[in-house]
């Protein structure tokens, strides 16, 4: 499996839990990962959770930017250690150039419908879409066939479902801040305006003043740009919506407590590809609300197992925030419905028997 960065990405939580999951079927999976040791504390952590999924881990050190014969060092690297055998998964599509160039099979997963057909990006042997939408694209941008394509739905660890009590959640609210009795609305992801923060905040501030005061937002996620303009962009919209009170922000760290504390799950991104994050709340026993960007349709019911709204629409967003506001019955069978569906469904051993399967076919084809 090759992967060019650890970093705070859902393509690498993705490649994590596939991995821990592919090992316990069985699977002899050997990870190229690029990793420079103390890159960055979150690189590190993510680096050690690699390292216990299992599989064997070889770090290769990414090359530096702008640097020409570091990147053909690296590509060699990687080149040498694939000749050795075994079936290719390519996670990151611009490493695609690398089995392409020395003859080899390979799996390739599209995750988000931002490609461009370039040198760095070739058409994989057997290409894994996420989504109807990423299917579509891949067929219309880069020429694959109905018969080169097979749909796996990302999965996650079976731990979200885990809760925890209510002594315990009113603790842990208190130690971060959080208040106790308002219904918390979370919305995970990287600071940028593509995942739709300011729509999350209109949303709310459109709400009636009784039922605005009943609810707080946790923002979980970074500025993944140096000079912060995602993050003064942030800043910026919140004081703008008025809602600088109702609203704490944290850096990206592990997400899997803040799904547990909060109560409403909200994703209103312009552009997604099959966001874990929606499935992630989901096993965790949130209520899920997203907007209509790639991959919606197949994570959610609208109005059985969570809710849809047109993305950039605040005022639909805010419409269905003030019904599941004021009624906790829908909200509680909402939440049920959209756990159990996602634990029939969206689990990373269902991710990789789905997985196996693309490369017994890309084996024999």
């Amino acid at each position: 499996m090759l992967l060019s960065r650890c970093d705070q990405t859902g393509m690498t939580t993705h490649s994590l839990d596939l991995a821990e999951a592919l090992v316990r079927k069985g699977v002899d999976l050997t990870i190229l990962i690029g990793y420079r040791k103390s890159e960055s504390e979150i690189a590190d952590r993510l680096y050690r959770r690699f390292l216990n999924t299992g599989a064997k881990i070889v770090a290769v050190k990414p090359p530096e930017r702008n640097s020409r014969s570091k990147l053909y060092s690296a590509a060699s690297f990687v080149a040498n250690t694939l000749i050795r055998g075994g079936l290719i998964h390519v996670q990151s599509p611009y490493l695609s150039w690398i089995p392409w160039l020395i003859r080899r099979k390979f799996v390739s997963t599209f995750h988000v419908n931002e490609l461009h057909p370039c040198f760095y990006y070739k058409n994989a042997t057997h290409l894994i879409a996420i989504s109807n939408e990423t299917r579509d694209y891949a067929k219309r941008q880069f020429g694959y066939g109905d018969e080169e394509i097979t749909i796996v739905n990302h999965g996650v660890s079976g731990r979200f479902v885990q809760t925890l009590s209510a002594t315990d959640r009113i603790s842990r609210r208190k130690e971060l801040g959080l208040p106790a009795g308002k219904l918390l609305l979370l919305l995970v992801g990287s600071i940028e305006p593509r995942k739709g923060h300011d729509i999350l905040l209109q949303a709310v501030s459109l709400l009636p003043d009784s039922l605005r005061e009943k609810v707080h937002i946790v923002f979980l996620g970074s500025d993944k740009n140096e000079d912060r303009s995602n993050q003064r962009w942030l800043d910026y919209e919140i004081e703008k919506s008025g809602l600088h009170d109702s609203v704490t922000h944290f850096e990206y760290q592990s997400s899997e407590l803040f799904y547990k504390l909060c109560d409403i799950f909200v994703l209103p991104s312009w552009l997604e590809g099959f966001p874990v994050v929606t499935i992630e709340a989901m096993l965790s026993g949130n209520l899920c609300i997203r907007s209509d960007a790639e991959g919606a349709r197949e994570q959610i019911t609208d109005g059985a197992t969570g809710f849809i709204f047109p993305k950039g629409d605040s005022r639909s967003l805010s419409r269905i925030l003030e019904k599941v506001i004021c009624d906790d019955r829908l909200r509680i069978d909402i939440s049920a419905a959209g756990q159990k569906y996602a634990m029939k469904h969206f689990t990373a051993d269902v991710m990789a028997e789905n997985t196996i399967a693309v490369y017994r076919k890309t084996i024999q084809s």
